[in-house]
Protein backbone atom coordinates (compact mmCIF):
# COMPACT_ATOMS: atom_id res chain seq x y z
CA UNK A 1 0.00 0.00 0.00
CA UNK A 2 1.25 3.22 -1.07
CA UNK A 3 -0.56 5.44 1.61
CA UNK A 4 -0.14 4.85 5.45
CA UNK A 5 -3.43 6.37 7.09
CA UNK A 6 -1.76 5.62 11.24
CA UNK A 7 -0.36 9.11 11.79
CA UNK A 8 1.23 9.04 15.54
CA UNK A 9 1.41 13.16 15.95
CA UNK A 10 -1.11 15.82 16.63
CA UNK A 11 -2.24 18.35 14.09
CA UNK A 12 0.18 21.10 15.64
CA UNK A 13 2.91 19.25 14.64
CA UNK A 14 1.97 19.82 10.76
CA UNK A 15 2.59 22.22 8.22
CA UNK A 16 0.57 23.06 4.90
CA UNK A 17 2.00 24.48 2.26
CA UNK A 18 -0.09 25.80 -0.77
CA UNK A 19 1.41 27.26 -4.23
CA UNK A 20 -0.29 27.86 -7.22
CA UNK A 21 2.03 25.99 -10.42
CA UNK A 22 1.62 26.56 -14.16
CA UNK A 23 -0.82 23.11 -14.28
CA UNK A 24 -3.64 24.48 -12.71
CA UNK A 25 -6.41 26.38 -14.57
CA UNK A 26 -4.81 29.57 -15.56
CA UNK A 27 -8.64 31.37 -15.82
CA UNK A 28 -8.17 30.95 -11.76
CA UNK A 29 -6.49 33.57 -9.81
CA UNK A 30 -3.66 32.35 -7.37
CA UNK A 31 -6.07 33.06 -4.56
CA UNK A 32 -8.55 30.82 -5.85
CA UNK A 33 -6.48 28.42 -6.79
CA UNK A 34 -5.39 28.12 -3.07
CA UNK A 35 -8.73 28.22 -1.93
CA UNK A 36 -8.91 25.23 -3.52
CA UNK A 37 -5.96 23.14 -2.32
CA UNK A 38 -6.66 24.76 0.91
CA UNK A 39 -10.19 22.96 0.79
CA UNK A 40 -8.74 19.54 -0.32
CA UNK A 41 -6.10 19.60 2.52
CA UNK A 42 -8.38 20.73 5.36
CA UNK A 43 -11.26 17.59 4.35
CA UNK A 44 -7.82 15.71 4.94
CA UNK A 45 -7.02 16.88 7.84
CA UNK A 46 -10.40 16.44 9.58
CA UNK A 47 -10.47 12.69 8.22
CA UNK A 48 -7.04 11.72 9.21
CA UNK A 49 -6.74 14.12 12.54
CA UNK A 50 -8.66 14.84 16.04
CA UNK A 51 -8.21 18.54 15.45
CA UNK A 52 -7.67 20.90 12.75
CA UNK A 53 -4.70 22.46 11.68
CA UNK A 54 -3.39 26.00 13.11
CA UNK A 55 -4.15 28.61 10.92
CA UNK A 56 -0.20 29.74 11.76
CA UNK A 57 0.62 26.75 10.49
CA UNK A 58 -0.19 27.94 6.85
CA UNK A 59 2.00 28.47 4.26
CA UNK A 60 0.31 30.30 1.39
CA UNK A 61 2.90 31.08 -1.52
CA UNK A 62 1.67 34.27 -3.54
CA UNK A 63 4.62 35.40 -5.22
CA UNK A 64 5.86 32.20 -6.88
CA UNK A 65 8.81 31.50 -8.89
CA UNK A 66 11.25 28.65 -10.67
CA UNK A 67 13.61 27.97 -7.73
CA UNK A 68 13.14 27.63 -3.72
CA UNK A 69 15.21 30.54 -3.37
CA UNK A 70 12.40 32.90 -5.32
CA UNK A 71 9.68 32.10 -2.94
CA UNK A 72 10.15 33.52 0.32
CA UNK A 73 7.08 30.89 1.95
CA UNK A 74 8.92 28.10 1.43
CA UNK A 75 12.02 29.20 2.89
CA UNK A 76 10.04 30.49 5.88
CA UNK A 77 8.85 26.80 5.94
CA UNK A 78 12.22 24.99 5.50
CA UNK A 79 13.31 27.28 8.56
CA UNK A 80 10.52 25.90 10.34
CA UNK A 81 10.82 22.67 10.19
CA UNK A 82 14.14 22.68 11.76
CA UNK A 83 12.34 22.66 15.52
CA UNK A 84 11.91 19.40 16.45
CA UNK A 85 8.20 19.79 17.72
CA UNK A 86 7.57 19.89 12.96
CA UNK A 87 7.03 16.26 12.39
CA UNK A 88 5.39 16.65 8.95
CA UNK A 89 4.12 19.22 5.97
CA UNK A 90 1.14 18.88 4.10
CA UNK A 91 0.93 19.47 0.08
CA UNK A 92 -1.44 18.33 -2.40
CA UNK A 93 0.81 17.22 -4.69
CA UNK A 94 5.06 16.55 -4.03
CA UNK A 95 5.51 19.15 -6.90
CA UNK A 96 4.22 21.72 -5.46
CA UNK A 97 7.43 21.64 -2.95
CA UNK A 98 9.72 22.17 -5.57
CA UNK A 99 10.10 22.08 -9.55
CA UNK A 100 13.52 23.15 -9.35
CA UNK A 101 16.40 21.47 -10.76
CA UNK A 102 18.38 18.62 -9.38
CA UNK A 103 19.78 20.74 -7.08
CA UNK A 104 17.09 22.17 -5.50
CA UNK A 105 15.34 18.35 -5.37
CA UNK A 106 18.49 17.65 -3.30
CA UNK A 107 18.29 20.46 -1.08
CA UNK A 108 14.64 20.01 -0.61
CA UNK A 109 15.35 15.96 0.42
CA UNK A 110 18.37 16.98 2.38
CA UNK A 111 16.55 18.88 4.61
CA UNK A 112 13.41 17.43 5.28
CA UNK A 113 15.75 13.98 5.35
CA UNK A 114 18.15 15.20 8.17
CA UNK A 115 15.06 17.32 10.09
CA UNK A 116 13.02 13.76 10.35
CA UNK A 117 10.43 15.61 8.91
CA UNK A 118 7.50 13.31 6.71
CA UNK A 119 5.57 14.80 3.52
CA UNK A 120 2.03 14.05 3.52
CA UNK A 121 -0.26 13.98 0.21
CA UNK A 122 -3.89 13.19 0.25
CA UNK A 123 -2.45 10.22 -1.91
CA UNK A 124 0.50 8.66 -0.14
CA UNK A 125 2.97 9.49 2.78
CA UNK A 126 6.45 9.69 2.42
CA UNK A 127 9.31 8.69 5.08
CA UNK A 128 12.55 10.10 2.83
CA UNK A 129 14.50 7.87 5.73
CA UNK A 130 12.99 4.63 3.92
CA UNK A 131 15.13 4.49 0.80
CA UNK A 132 12.18 3.25 -1.68
CA UNK A 133 10.17 6.53 -0.45
CA UNK A 134 12.83 8.78 -0.69
CA UNK A 135 13.39 7.36 -4.68
CA UNK A 136 9.35 7.41 -5.11
CA UNK A 137 9.81 11.41 -3.44
CA UNK A 138 12.75 11.97 -5.80
CA UNK A 139 10.87 10.77 -9.07
CA UNK A 140 7.93 13.20 -8.47
CA UNK A 141 10.43 16.22 -8.41
CA UNK A 142 12.06 14.91 -10.86
CA UNK A 143 8.67 14.34 -12.95
CA UNK A 144 7.66 17.88 -11.94
CA UNK A 145 10.77 19.74 -13.47
CA UNK A 146 10.37 17.99 -16.84
CA UNK A 147 6.89 19.36 -17.11
CA UNK A 148 8.25 22.56 -15.80
CA UNK A 149 10.74 22.92 -19.34
CA UNK A 150 7.77 21.64 -21.06
CA UNK A 151 5.36 24.75 -19.96
CA UNK A 152 8.70 26.47 -20.60
CA UNK A 153 9.15 25.77 -24.05
CA UNK A 154 5.26 25.85 -24.95
CA UNK A 155 4.89 29.33 -22.98
CA UNK A 156 8.22 30.70 -24.87
CA UNK A 157 6.32 29.47 -28.61
CA UNK A 158 3.16 31.73 -27.34
CA UNK A 159 5.11 34.53 -26.80
CA UNK A 160 7.17 34.69 -29.92
CA UNK A 161 3.71 34.07 -31.86
CA UNK A 162 2.17 37.12 -29.71
CA UNK A 163 5.58 39.39 -30.61
CA UNK A 164 5.61 38.32 -34.75
CA UNK A 165 2.00 39.26 -34.56
CA UNK A 166 2.94 43.06 -33.27
CA UNK A 167 2.22 42.95 -29.30
CA UNK A 168 4.76 44.26 -27.20
CA UNK A 169 5.29 41.57 -24.24
CA UNK A 170 7.74 43.68 -22.24
CA UNK A 171 6.68 44.47 -18.58
CA UNK A 172 7.97 48.15 -18.59
CA UNK A 173 7.44 50.44 -21.65
CA UNK A 174 10.04 52.24 -23.31
CA UNK A 175 10.78 56.10 -22.78
CA UNK A 176 8.23 57.59 -24.84
CA UNK A 177 5.66 55.10 -24.23
CA UNK A 178 3.09 53.75 -22.23
CA UNK A 179 2.05 50.40 -22.35
CA UNK A 180 -1.99 49.68 -22.97
CA UNK A 181 -4.49 46.66 -24.16
CA UNK A 182 -6.23 46.82 -27.08
CA UNK A 183 -8.92 44.58 -28.43
CA UNK A 184 -8.28 41.83 -31.47
CA UNK A 185 -11.55 40.40 -32.25
CA UNK A 186 -12.13 38.35 -28.76
CA UNK A 187 -8.08 38.92 -27.48
CA UNK A 188 -6.89 41.53 -25.62
CA UNK A 189 -3.55 41.85 -26.80
CA UNK A 190 -0.68 44.72 -24.98
CA UNK A 191 0.80 47.25 -27.15
CA UNK A 192 2.35 50.62 -26.77
CA UNK A 193 0.73 54.19 -26.60
CA UNK A 194 2.44 57.70 -27.10
CA UNK A 195 3.36 59.28 -23.82
CA UNK A 196 2.93 62.88 -25.15
CA UNK A 197 5.76 64.62 -22.72
CA UNK A 198 7.92 61.56 -22.90
CA UNK A 199 7.68 61.20 -26.65
CA UNK A 200 8.69 65.22 -27.58
CA UNK A 201 11.80 64.35 -25.21
CA UNK A 202 12.79 61.56 -27.33
CA UNK A 203 11.73 63.84 -30.46
CA UNK A 204 14.61 66.79 -29.20
CA UNK A 205 17.25 64.13 -28.53
CA UNK A 206 17.05 62.69 -31.90
CA UNK A 207 17.20 66.15 -33.07
CA UNK A 208 19.98 67.46 -31.54
CA UNK A 209 22.33 64.38 -32.47
CA UNK A 210 21.46 64.02 -36.42
CA UNK A 211 20.15 67.65 -37.22
CA UNK A 212 22.14 69.77 -34.43
CA UNK A 213 25.04 67.16 -34.64
CA UNK A 214 25.46 67.29 -30.71
CA UNK A 215 27.24 64.38 -28.88
CA UNK A 216 26.22 61.92 -26.10
CA UNK A 217 27.78 64.50 -23.80
CA UNK A 218 26.49 67.80 -24.75
CA UNK A 219 23.15 66.03 -25.11
CA UNK A 220 23.18 64.48 -21.35
CA UNK A 221 24.20 68.08 -20.15
CA UNK A 222 21.72 69.57 -22.43
CA UNK A 223 18.56 67.90 -20.91
CA UNK A 224 19.92 68.03 -17.14
CA UNK A 225 20.21 71.85 -17.70
CA UNK A 226 16.38 71.93 -18.86
CA UNK A 227 15.28 69.66 -15.61
CA UNK A 228 14.67 66.57 -17.79
CA UNK A 229 14.76 63.76 -15.80
CA UNK A 230 15.75 60.30 -17.23
CA UNK A 231 13.98 57.26 -17.02
CA UNK A 232 16.14 55.09 -14.50
CA UNK A 233 18.76 57.01 -12.18
CA UNK A 234 19.28 60.76 -11.20
CA UNK A 235 21.42 61.57 -14.61
CA UNK A 236 20.88 61.01 -18.32
CA UNK A 237 24.43 58.91 -19.48
CA UNK A 238 25.94 58.42 -22.80
CA UNK A 239 25.17 54.54 -22.57
CA UNK A 240 21.46 55.00 -21.83
CA UNK A 241 21.28 58.05 -25.14
CA UNK A 242 23.00 55.42 -27.31
CA UNK A 243 20.41 52.59 -26.64
CA UNK A 244 17.49 55.30 -26.74
CA UNK A 245 18.93 56.07 -30.30
CA UNK A 246 19.13 52.66 -31.55
CA UNK A 247 16.19 51.76 -30.16
CA UNK A 248 13.35 50.38 -32.74
CA UNK A 249 10.31 50.74 -30.96
CA UNK A 250 10.68 54.59 -32.09
CA UNK A 251 9.80 53.78 -35.78
CA UNK A 252 6.91 51.41 -34.74
CA UNK A 253 9.18 47.74 -34.49
CA UNK A 254 9.05 45.25 -31.92
CA UNK A 255 12.34 43.56 -30.82
CA UNK A 256 12.52 40.35 -28.79
CA UNK A 257 15.20 38.30 -27.74
CA UNK A 258 17.39 41.67 -27.37
CA UNK A 259 18.35 41.04 -23.22
CA UNK A 260 17.68 37.56 -23.14
CA UNK A 261 18.59 35.59 -19.93
CA UNK A 262 21.96 33.85 -20.24
CA UNK A 263 23.36 31.24 -18.03
CA UNK A 264 26.74 31.70 -16.85
CA UNK A 265 29.53 30.21 -14.35
CA UNK A 266 31.55 32.92 -11.62
CA UNK A 267 33.16 31.87 -8.75
CA UNK A 268 31.77 27.88 -9.20
CA UNK A 269 28.35 29.02 -9.13
CA UNK A 270 25.57 29.38 -12.01
CA UNK A 271 24.51 32.90 -12.01
CA UNK A 272 21.64 34.65 -14.93
CA UNK A 273 22.57 37.43 -16.63
CA UNK A 274 20.98 39.50 -19.61
CA UNK A 275 23.69 41.05 -22.20
CA UNK A 276 22.83 43.19 -24.54
CA UNK A 277 22.19 40.97 -28.41
CA UNK A 278 24.01 42.45 -30.73
CA UNK A 279 22.49 43.60 -33.93
CA UNK A 280 21.41 41.06 -36.21
CA UNK A 281 21.52 38.61 -33.08
CA UNK A 282 17.39 39.70 -31.61
CA UNK A 283 14.43 39.32 -33.67
CA UNK A 284 12.32 42.63 -35.04
CA UNK A 285 8.67 42.59 -36.49
CA UNK A 286 5.77 45.07 -37.13
CA UNK A 287 4.64 46.65 -34.63
CA UNK A 288 0.83 47.43 -33.34
CA UNK A 289 1.73 50.98 -31.79
CA UNK A 290 2.95 53.62 -34.23
CA UNK A 291 6.04 55.74 -34.55
CA UNK A 292 7.56 58.48 -32.81
CA UNK A 293 10.10 59.26 -35.34
CA UNK A 294 10.79 59.19 -39.01
CA UNK A 295 12.74 56.36 -40.42
CA UNK A 296 14.77 58.39 -41.98
CA UNK A 297 15.94 60.25 -38.76
CA UNK A 298 16.16 56.77 -37.29
CA UNK A 299 18.45 55.96 -40.11
CA UNK A 300 19.83 59.14 -40.16
CA UNK A 301 21.02 58.50 -36.40
CA UNK A 302 22.37 54.60 -37.11
CA UNK A 303 24.09 56.14 -40.16
CA UNK A 304 25.91 58.96 -37.25
CA UNK A 305 26.49 56.58 -34.54
CA UNK A 306 28.35 54.25 -37.92
CA UNK A 307 30.91 57.40 -39.10
CA UNK A 308 32.95 57.05 -35.67
CA UNK A 309 33.28 53.68 -34.24
CA UNK A 310 34.25 54.27 -30.46
CA UNK A 311 36.71 51.29 -30.89
CA UNK A 312 38.52 50.65 -34.13
CA UNK A 313 39.38 47.15 -34.82
CA UNK A 314 42.53 47.44 -35.52
CA UNK A 315 43.44 49.16 -32.04
CA UNK A 316 45.19 47.49 -29.32
CA UNK A 317 44.37 48.13 -26.17
CA UNK A 318 46.19 50.69 -23.98
CA UNK A 319 44.48 50.72 -20.52
CA UNK A 320 45.90 48.15 -18.83
CA UNK A 321 42.93 48.66 -15.94
CA UNK A 322 40.22 48.69 -18.54
CA UNK A 323 37.37 46.95 -17.04
CA UNK A 324 38.51 47.40 -13.56
CA UNK A 325 39.01 50.76 -12.53
CA UNK A 326 35.45 52.74 -11.60
CA UNK A 327 35.39 56.34 -9.52
CA UNK A 328 33.50 56.50 -6.31
CA UNK A 329 30.43 57.47 -8.23
CA UNK A 330 30.06 54.24 -9.90
CA UNK A 331 31.21 55.55 -13.80
CA UNK A 332 34.61 53.81 -15.37
CA UNK A 333 37.64 55.79 -15.63
CA UNK A 334 39.04 56.29 -18.91
CA UNK A 335 42.70 56.51 -20.01
CA UNK A 336 43.63 60.39 -21.53
CA UNK A 337 46.33 61.39 -23.58
CA UNK A 338 47.10 64.90 -24.23
CA UNK A 339 49.00 65.25 -28.15
CA UNK A 340 49.72 67.74 -30.61
CA UNK A 341 50.83 66.25 -34.10
CA UNK A 342 51.33 62.86 -32.90
CA UNK A 343 53.73 64.00 -29.69
CA UNK A 344 52.81 63.72 -26.17
CA UNK A 345 52.46 67.03 -24.39
CA UNK A 346 51.69 65.58 -21.20
CA UNK A 347 51.69 62.23 -19.27
CA UNK A 348 48.21 60.11 -19.57
CA UNK A 349 46.05 60.08 -17.08
CA UNK A 350 42.90 58.05 -15.35
CA UNK A 351 39.79 60.69 -15.57
CA UNK A 352 36.30 59.67 -14.83
CA UNK A 353 33.98 59.68 -17.44
CA UNK A 354 31.40 61.74 -14.94
CA UNK A 355 33.83 64.29 -13.38
CA UNK A 356 31.67 66.91 -14.44
CA UNK A 357 28.90 65.80 -12.01
CA UNK A 358 30.71 63.82 -9.34
CA UNK A 359 33.70 66.27 -9.28
CA UNK A 360 36.47 63.90 -8.99
CA UNK A 361 39.97 64.73 -9.59
CA UNK A 362 41.44 62.85 -12.40
CA UNK A 363 45.09 61.86 -11.77
CA UNK A 364 48.03 60.70 -13.36
CA UNK A 365 48.06 57.09 -14.68
CA UNK A 366 51.99 55.82 -13.34
CA UNK A 367 51.21 57.74 -9.86
CA UNK A 368 47.62 55.31 -9.62
CA UNK A 369 49.97 52.13 -10.97
CA UNK A 370 52.42 52.62 -8.41
CA UNK A 371 50.39 52.44 -5.76
CA UNK A 372 48.41 49.72 -7.10
CA UNK A 373 51.38 47.91 -7.07
CA UNK A 374 52.21 48.99 -3.38
CA UNK A 375 48.68 47.61 -2.48
CA UNK A 376 49.22 44.23 -4.24
CA UNK A 377 52.78 43.97 -2.97
CA UNK A 378 51.22 44.55 0.77
CA UNK A 379 48.91 41.54 -0.36
CA UNK A 380 51.46 39.14 -1.33
CA UNK A 381 53.01 39.90 2.37
CA UNK A 382 50.01 38.72 3.94
CA UNK A 383 49.52 35.66 2.09
CA UNK A 384 53.09 34.76 3.25
CA UNK A 385 51.59 35.61 7.16
CA UNK A 386 48.68 33.39 6.19
CA UNK A 387 50.95 30.52 4.95
CA UNK A 388 53.46 30.42 7.42
CA UNK A 389 50.31 30.03 10.06
CA UNK A 390 48.82 27.72 7.69
CA UNK A 391 44.52 27.43 8.36
CA UNK A 392 44.41 23.42 8.21
CA UNK A 393 43.90 23.85 12.30
CA UNK A 394 40.82 26.26 12.24
CA UNK A 395 39.61 23.23 9.58
CA UNK A 396 40.33 20.58 11.66
CA UNK A 397 38.80 22.07 14.90
CA UNK A 398 35.74 23.24 13.13
CA UNK A 399 35.28 19.33 12.24
CA UNK A 400 35.79 18.46 15.86
CA UNK A 401 33.07 21.08 16.95
CA UNK A 402 30.39 19.41 14.05
CA UNK A 403 31.34 15.98 15.73
CA UNK A 404 31.12 17.24 19.28
CA UNK A 405 27.55 18.95 18.65
CA UNK A 406 26.12 15.98 16.77
CA UNK A 407 27.12 13.00 19.53
CA UNK A 408 25.46 16.20 21.80
CA UNK A 409 21.92 15.97 19.40
CA UNK A 410 22.01 12.23 19.88
CA UNK A 411 22.10 11.83 23.61
CA UNK A 412 19.50 14.27 23.75
CA UNK A 413 17.13 12.26 21.36
CA UNK A 414 17.80 9.46 23.29
CA UNK A 415 16.96 11.11 26.38
CA UNK A 416 13.87 12.50 24.92
CA UNK A 417 12.91 9.05 24.17
CA UNK A 418 13.99 7.54 27.13
CA UNK A 419 11.67 10.43 29.33
CA UNK A 420 8.46 9.58 27.16
CA UNK A 421 8.79 5.71 28.30
CA UNK A 422 8.62 6.43 31.92
CA UNK A 423 5.89 8.89 31.41
CA UNK A 424 4.12 6.28 29.41
CA UNK A 425 5.12 2.78 31.56
CA UNK A 426 6.38 4.14 34.66
CA UNK A 427 3.56 6.59 35.52
CA UNK A 428 5.91 9.70 35.72
CA UNK A 429 3.53 12.60 36.55
CA UNK A 430 2.64 15.09 34.30
CA UNK A 431 3.98 18.10 35.36
CA UNK A 432 7.27 16.80 35.88
CA UNK A 433 7.13 15.69 32.47
CA UNK A 434 5.89 18.54 30.59
CA UNK A 435 8.81 20.38 32.44
CA UNK A 436 11.44 18.03 31.63
CA UNK A 437 10.33 17.39 27.84
CA UNK A 438 10.66 20.97 27.36
CA UNK A 439 13.59 21.57 28.16
CA UNK A 440 14.98 18.59 26.18
CA UNK A 441 13.39 19.94 23.43
CA UNK A 442 14.46 23.17 23.89
CA UNK A 443 18.48 21.76 23.93
CA UNK A 444 17.65 20.27 21.09
CA UNK A 445 16.34 23.21 19.05
CA UNK A 446 19.67 25.07 20.72
CA UNK A 447 21.89 22.04 19.43
CA UNK A 448 20.41 22.41 16.15
CA UNK A 449 20.71 26.19 15.40
CA UNK A 450 24.66 25.61 16.03
CA UNK A 451 25.01 22.62 14.14
CA UNK A 452 23.65 24.44 11.29
CA UNK A 453 25.57 27.84 11.94
CA UNK A 454 28.98 25.39 11.86
CA UNK A 455 27.80 23.57 8.52
CA UNK A 456 27.40 27.11 6.42
CA UNK A 457 30.70 28.30 8.13
CA UNK A 458 33.09 25.33 7.62
CA UNK A 459 36.25 27.17 6.21
CA UNK A 460 37.75 25.48 3.02
CA UNK A 461 41.77 25.41 3.26
CA UNK A 462 42.74 27.94 1.41
CA UNK A 463 46.14 27.37 -1.58
CA UNK A 464 47.91 30.51 -0.67
CA UNK A 465 50.93 29.85 -2.16
CA UNK A 466 48.76 29.59 -6.04
CA UNK A 467 47.22 33.49 -4.62
CA UNK A 468 51.27 34.45 -4.10
CA UNK A 469 52.29 33.27 -7.49
CA UNK A 470 48.90 35.21 -9.65
CA UNK A 471 49.58 38.20 -7.44
CA UNK A 472 53.42 38.63 -8.09
CA UNK A 473 52.82 37.72 -11.50
CA UNK A 474 50.63 40.57 -12.22
CA UNK A 475 53.09 43.08 -10.01
CA UNK A 476 55.75 42.02 -12.36
CA UNK A 477 53.78 42.94 -15.36
CA UNK A 478 52.76 46.15 -14.15
CA UNK A 479 56.17 47.03 -13.83
CA UNK A 480 57.25 46.04 -17.24
CA UNK A 481 57.25 48.53 -18.84
CA UNK A 482 57.09 46.48 -22.12
CA UNK A 483 54.59 44.01 -21.25
CA UNK A 484 51.61 44.36 -23.26
CA UNK A 485 48.12 45.92 -21.90
CA UNK A 486 46.04 42.92 -22.88
CA UNK A 487 48.23 40.75 -20.91
CA UNK A 488 48.88 42.89 -18.06
CA UNK A 489 44.79 43.61 -17.82
CA UNK A 490 44.44 39.24 -18.19
CA UNK A 491 46.59 38.80 -15.03
CA UNK A 492 45.03 41.59 -13.36
CA UNK A 493 41.62 40.02 -13.75
CA UNK A 494 43.01 37.01 -12.32
CA UNK A 495 43.23 38.47 -9.17
CA UNK A 496 40.78 41.41 -8.97
CA UNK A 497 37.55 42.37 -9.47
CA UNK A 498 36.78 46.02 -8.58
CA UNK A 499 39.14 48.90 -7.55
CA UNK A 500 37.33 51.93 -6.64
CA UNK A 501 38.74 55.25 -6.80
CA UNK A 502 38.74 58.27 -4.63
CA UNK A 503 40.29 61.69 -5.14
CA UNK A 504 38.91 64.95 -4.73
CA UNK A 505 40.12 67.61 -7.41
CA UNK A 506 43.34 69.70 -6.68
CA UNK A 507 42.96 73.36 -5.16
CA UNK A 508 44.57 76.18 -6.27
CA UNK A 509 46.34 78.19 -3.75
CA UNK A 510 47.57 81.09 -5.26
CA UNK A 511 49.02 82.27 -8.29
CA UNK A 512 48.57 81.31 -11.56
CA UNK A 513 50.51 79.07 -13.09
CA UNK A 514 49.36 75.94 -14.56
CA UNK A 515 50.37 72.03 -14.18
CA UNK A 516 53.09 70.15 -15.99
CA UNK A 517 52.34 66.58 -16.43
CA UNK A 518 49.73 66.01 -13.74
CA UNK A 519 52.30 66.93 -10.69
CA UNK A 520 51.95 69.86 -8.47
CA UNK A 521 53.87 73.23 -9.91
CA UNK A 522 55.83 75.00 -7.10
CA UNK A 523 53.20 75.78 -4.22
CA UNK A 524 50.29 77.11 -6.31
CA UNK A 525 48.37 73.66 -6.22
CA UNK A 526 47.59 71.65 -3.74
CA UNK A 527 47.11 67.95 -5.11
CA UNK A 528 44.58 65.24 -3.15
CA UNK A 529 45.93 62.21 -2.12
CA UNK A 530 44.61 59.30 -4.21
CA UNK A 531 42.69 55.91 -2.62
CA UNK A 532 42.38 53.23 -3.93
CA UNK A 533 39.94 50.28 -2.57
CA UNK A 534 40.84 47.07 -4.52
CA UNK A 535 38.42 44.30 -3.92
CA UNK A 536 39.71 40.56 -4.82
CA UNK A 537 38.81 38.09 -7.04
CA UNK A 538 40.13 35.36 -5.24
Amino acid sequence: MYYHPDINFSSEQILVYLRKSRSDDPTLTVEEVLARHEAILTEWADHHLSAGIPEENFYREVVSGETIDDRPEILRLLRHIESPAIKAVLVVEVQRLSRGDLEDAGRLIKLLRYTNTIVLTPQRIYDLHDEYDRDSFERELKRGNEFLEYQKKIMGRGRLLSVSQGNYLGSLPPYGYDKIFVMDGKRKCPTLAENKEQADVVRMIFDLYVNQDMGYKRICNHLTGLGIRPPHGEQWSPHSLKDLLSNVHYIGKIKWNWRKTVRVVEHSEVINTRPKSHEGDYLVYDGKHKGIISVELFDAAREKMGRNPRIKADRKLRNPLAGLLYCQCGRALSWRTNTRNGIARSAPRYVCDNQTVCGSGSCVCDDLIRQLVSILEDYIRDFKVQMARNNRDSVATHKNTIKQLESTLQKLERKEISQWEKYAEEGMPKEIFDMLNEKVIQEKEDILLRLKNAYEAVPDPIDYQKKIYMFQDAVDALNDDTAPAEEVNRLLKMCIARITYYRDQSVLLRGTKGKDNGLSVGANWSSSPIKLIVSLRI
